[in-house]
């Protein structure tokens, strides 16, 4: 009745099985995938409702065990290729406490079990008899499942224990924000026939390091080796979400990175066969690391031959036999020989000295001088000139390779000229430009595109250029600030976008419409960077170039973190980047040439496959949108909102938007009846934002792209001119001016009035209902009413039409309380009172659905914080004004707050609560009947959304992550489901 499709949330234990198998914990599902082909053989759910927090393998009899919370499960591993299932449950047990740890001894012949309150349990792995319990004489609670008392141990909850008996070190981890290493000494020679507990008892326990990286709590710590002989590695997982790399010999930290950016890294585990560290996070993912190659980073310093030569520009070819170019102070050119390791004079020309501009393109570099002239070099086995030209005798101030074969040049007064290359000094210029007014007017970026050119200035605007015309078509004035616009890339599926960047830190979307006469502004989004100096697509993803302060930062759009940091002193210097098969930054510090090289593969991770990552913190709302193939649009507490497509029992992020200043709580979509791939989306929250987009949608399977246009942005901010109920505020009874407070937006709904004409009806935390008039033609959007009635937070706003073509708004709020409205024929200025209210539940209601029965009765379907499901039918008229109530039924199936209703078709609906239960309802008038449950794998249940279909339906759940379910709501199915009432189900044999 009820089937788990699809599931992100923490992944929180990882395990190897050697030569060729991972397993994964994500939720109550282990995962199991082959590393040789990367691909997931297989997904059981052993625990539902509760998280797997470890796994352990036994190779002496494949067996594994997984636990989590009381819960623990043994599974057989089957390695057949042939097999039809490769994992199956054994035995399933749940203990009275917690569970710290598990592991098999023995040969694998008995299972030991540590719980939270020092008692140690063992029991034969092949039945569930229990050979003995024994209880500690320390009854605290264990946060490791391990512990050696010493009076210098860890200053707060030690979290995790971990012993490399190569080393004789044991590593641990702690709240301090330390991890510490300890030496076993002993007064002998270490006795080799001794098991590791007599060694502890003979062995003196002495601190060696205490290493502070991280910023947060450490969570867990791995051990990692080569081989036998190797020096050791300790990688230190943190909440953080950093993982630093540690000598385990000298205690000196090799690197540290941003695993999984904003959320905690939970576990790691080290496949030696491979030489890879896979780590698992909160926001959903499992990464893959080349530790060597993260290691293997080198920055040197590349001294020019001959003393007193200052470098000038420096420039990274893709072809040729020299890898580097230099151009000094002197107007000498040098190019670095990979072989020698040294540097070679190539060229020299006085002209070439201060105040030289240039441009490249991996094999062509172009030069402008002073005195107005102009060098192209093509970079082969040397360096050869291929032509110069001499355009005026006034400085050039930039320069720039627009097309195959052409070069555009900045003179004085903002004229601009397009040359070709391969023409003489003779030549007359093809087109010539001219910048609009300013105080730097040249240039700093160029795309050419067909017969147009889009052109950033130092002034931080954007131009566009027709060949037939010396003025610009049009202009965006100061877009990207007034410290200049960096760059400009076109999108390599072409659908005439572009991305433009600046140094204000921003990242700009464009269109150019089909007669390339027009640039539309899509979006404007802050990437908190600071300096974007250019834009790269790289393993096919858009990558800023940025500098923060006097750090070079690669940053990934995709995956929202930084990728690569180096410190080089900051932008303004000459510098270049290139990525073949390393990652290369050549740039001028202090006068002095640096080159700084990564391979690519420690800065590129890779992850498991549908396990890319969602959100980093809690999803807080949740729409689907589409057809056949529906996405998920959520919003979440870390500001961002995702369209996601649902694959591999996973969701793939497929668009990240960043334009909310604080959490997005509430969300609603509309298609347009226009345009069928166009929807618009409203999403608010925090701050007193309110944000309207418009998202289109084009292909279909894995070639679906979206296109984020944003249409406006509305703050509730300075002063409002209205009454107030806060008894503190005396303002007797007329309006008084107050500070608005930011409110919250809880939820909100659209009304499509027709014309690309929209209400927006927006549930406020101050009490207050607001209603907002949106005009996507001139992409206006405009507080247009208040509604005041429930002196309380609303939390839920929905909006219906009645038979007769009104517009009725149920609202709800934290007084347990429905109100119904006739908005139909609001007026700006008019105030309102609601049809009627009715008292629904003791406290908050957190969630609302209804469905007509005939023209005026309607049945409501209520959860809230008082655990109860309310079903009531009411008769509305909007002519009469008139709420009457006919019926209410009252139910309390969940064991905590209902998050989430809704009604389905064939007289179905459903309800999800905090207690991670899902119910399925077989509604007559106003009584529900339990047909099914089933235990959810997210935690802190904030809702759900239904996709309907024929004769199944989707439901998704969101939370901790987000899980979709389907539900079989065909009349036959139904049919054979008795179930007299609703039952609490124990999770363990849900």
């Amino acid at each position: 009745m009820i089937k788990k499709l699809h599931l992100q949330t923490h992944v929180t234990a990882l395990c190897i099985v050697k030569p060729h198998f991972l397993l994964e914990g994500c939720g109550g599902f282990l995962n199991l995938y082959n590393l040789d082909s990367n691909e997931l053989l297989e997904s059981l759910d052993i625990f539902r409702g509760a998280r797997i927090h470890g796994i352990q393998y036994s190779s002496h009899n494949e067996t594994v065990v997984a636990f989590g919370g009381k819960l623990l499960a043994v599974v057989a591993l089957n390695r057949s290729q042939s097999a039809v299932s490769r994992l199956k449950i054994l035995q399933k047990s749940s203990e009275t406490d917690w569970i710290r740890d598990a592991k098999f001894v023995n040969d694998g012949d008995y299972l030991v079990t540590l719980t939270s309150h020092n008692k140690v349990l063992i029991q034969k792995t092949t039945s569930k008899a229990e050979i003995i319990e024994v209880q500690g004489d320390e009854q605290c609670i264990l946060r490791s499942s391990f512990t050696v008392d010493h009076s210098s141990w860890d200053c707060g909850v030690i979290f995790s224990i971990n012993y490399d008996e190569i080393s004789q070190t044991i590593i641990s981890t702690s709240d301090d924000r330390s991890v510490r290493t300890w030496s076993l000494l002993f007064e002998d020679e270490k006795p080799s026939s001794f098991n590791l507990w007599s060694l502890f008892k003979r062995a003196k326990i002495q601190a060696k390091y205490e290493l502070y990286g991280h910023e947060a709590r450490v969570w867990n710590s791995v051990v990692m080796r080569q081989n036998q002989c190797d020096s050791a590695l300790i990688a230190s997982l943190g909440e953080d979400s950093r993982v630093c790399l540690w000598d385990l010999t000298s205690g000196i930290l090799f690197s540290k990175f941003d695993a999984h950016p904003g959320t905690s890294v939970w576990a790691a585990v080290w496949d030696q066969l491979r030489k890879l560290l896979f780590t698992a996070g909160g926001d959903g993912s499992t990464r893959i690391w080349n530790v060597n190659h993260l290691q293997e980073t080198t920055c040197r310093q590349l001294k020019l031959p001959e003393e007193g030569q200052v470098p000038r520009l420096v420039v990274v070819t893709s072809t040729g036999y020299y890898r580097y170019l230099v151009f000094s102070q002197q107007g000498i050119i040098y190019g670095w020989n990979t072989d020698t390791q040294l540097w070679t004079s190539l060229f020299q020309d006085e002209r070439l000295g201060n105040g030289s501009v240039l441009d490249s393109d991996g094999r062509t570099v172009i030069f402008g001088t002073r005195t107005g002239a102009v060098f192209v070099f093509v970079s082969g086995p040397s360096l050869e000139l291929l032509t110069t030209h001499q355009l005026e005798k006034s400085k050039i101030y930039s320069v720039h390779l627009v097309a195959s074969g052409q070069f555009m040049a900045c003179l004085d007064n903002g004229r601009l000229l397009l040359l070709n290359i391969f023409d003489g000094n003779d030549s007359e210029p093809k087109t010539r430009f001219i910048l609009p007014e300013g105080k730097q007017r040249w240039p700093s970026c160029i795309l050419a595109t067909q017969s147009r050119f889009m052109m950033g200035d130092r002034e931080g605007s954007l131009h566009l250029y027709s060949t037939k015309k010396e003025t610009p078509l049009q202009s965006f004035l100061n877009i990207h600030g007034k410290n200049g616009l960096t760059d400009i890339k076109s999108d390599p599926l072409g659908r005439n976008l572009y991305y433009t960047s600046g140094r204000d830190g921003h990242v700009g979307l464009w269109h150019l419409t089909d007669d390339q006469n027009k640039l539309e502004l899509l979006s404007l989004t802050n990437t908190s960077l600071g300096w974007i100096a250019r834009l790269r697509w790289i393993n096919h993803q858009l990558t800023y170039l940025a500098f923060q302060s006097d750090r070079f930062v690669v940053w990934s759009s995709q995956q929202q973190r930084s990728l690569m940091q180096v410190p080089c002193g900051g932008g303004h210097r000459s510098w270049d980047f290139d990525v073949t098969s390393d990652v290369t930054l050549l740039f001028i510090k202090d006068k002095h040439i640096y080159e700084h090289r990564r391979p690519l593969s420690g800065v590129f991770s890779s992850s498991l496959p549908g396990r890319c990552g969602g959100h980093s913190k809690s999803v807080c709302r949740g729409r689907f949108i589409g057809f056949n193939e529906p996405l998920i649009l959520t919003g979440s507490e870390d500001t961002t909102m995702r369209l996601s497509r649902l694959e591999k029992r996973s969701a793939q992020s497929l668009t990240i938007i960043t334009k909310h200043v604080s959490s997005v709580r509430a969300l609603a979509v509309k298609q347009l009846g226009d345009r069928s791939g166009t929807w618009l989306s409203i999403s608010a929250g925090g701050r007193a934002q309110l944000s309207v987009g418009l998202l289109t949608l084009s292909g279909q399977g894995d070639q679906i792209h979206v296109i984020h246009h944003d249409v406006r942005t509305h703050f509730l901010r300075g002063w409002l001119r209205r009454t107030t109920n806060k008894p503190w505020i005396h303002c007797g009874d007329h309006p008084s001016l107050i500070p608005d407070p930011e409110t919250r937006y809880m939820d909100v709904d659209v009304v499509d009035r027709g014309d690309r004409n929209f209400h927006i009806i927006a549930a406020c935390s101050d009490s207050f209902i607001r209603i907002f008039s949106l005009a996507l033609d001139g992409c206006r959007l405009d507080l247009f009413h208040e509604l005041s009635f429930h002196n309380c937070c609303v939390l839920q706003v929905k909006v219906v039409a009645d038979a007769y073509g009104n517009s009725i708004l149920f609202s709800t709020g934290t007084n347990g309380r429905l109100a119904v409205w006739n908005i139909t024929l609001l007026e700006e200025d008019k105030g309102i009172e609601p049809i009627g209210s009715l008292q629904v539940h003791q406290s908050g209601i957190n969630s609302l659905d209804c469905q007509w029965v005939d023209v005026d009765r309607m049945l409501i379907l209520t959860g809230g914080d008082d655990n109860a499901l309310i079903c009531t039918q009411v008769e509305i008229s909007c002519e009469r004004n008139v709420l009457e109530l006919i019926d209410q039924q009252k139910q309390f199936p969940h064991a905590a707050q209902i998050s989430g209703v809704a009604m389905l078709s064939n007289n179905l609906c459903v309800s999800v609560s905090l207690d991670q239960r899902l119910i399925l309802w077989k509604q007559r008038d106003t009584q529900l009947t339990c047909l099914s449950t089933i235990c959810c794998d997210v935690s802190d249940i904030q809702g759900l959304d239904v996709f309907p279909g024929t004769t199944k339906s989707l439901v998704m759940v969101y939370g901790q992550g987000i899980q979709v379910f389907e539900v079989d709501d065909s009349t036959s199915v139904i049919q054979n489901l008795e179930y007299p009432s609703a039952t609490i189900v124990d999770p363990l044999s849900a």
